[in-house]
This record gives structure tokens, sequence and C-alpha cells, in this order.
């Protein structure tokens, strides 16, 4: 993975960490629709994380 690669994912952490605290935070308020659509938002950005680390995981080794 190069810096550029690790750099983006860490922006793709901080988006993902971004989306949860918006859902967690407007869900309470009765934005029910932004709740909703930044879980899902965190959840595809989840998941993209989780295959992109996986793809690297045995080159490192």
């Amino acid at each position: 993975m190069t810096d550029v690669e690790r750099n983006f994912y860490k922006l793709l952490l901080l988006a993902d960490a971004a989306a949860i605290i918006v859902s967690m935070v407007a869900g309470p308020l009765d934005h029910t629709s932004l709740s909703i659509g930044a879980a899902i938002s965190a959840g595809i950005i989840s998941l993209a994380l989780i295959g992109y680390g996986l793809y690297f995981w045995p080159r490192n080794r």
C-alpha cells in the first residue's frame, strides 16, 4: 500500500466516523431520513474499507 493509498484510507475512515456520529445524533432528534442515510453511507464505507484492507492484508506479511 502506497502513501497515497494509506492517506486515502485514513480519509475514508474519518468520513466513516463522521457518518456514524451524524447518524447517532440525528436519530434522537427525529431526523429519521438523515439518520438512515448516514447509517447506510457509513455501512457502505465500512464495507469498502474492510474489503480494501483484506485485499492488502496478505501482501504485507
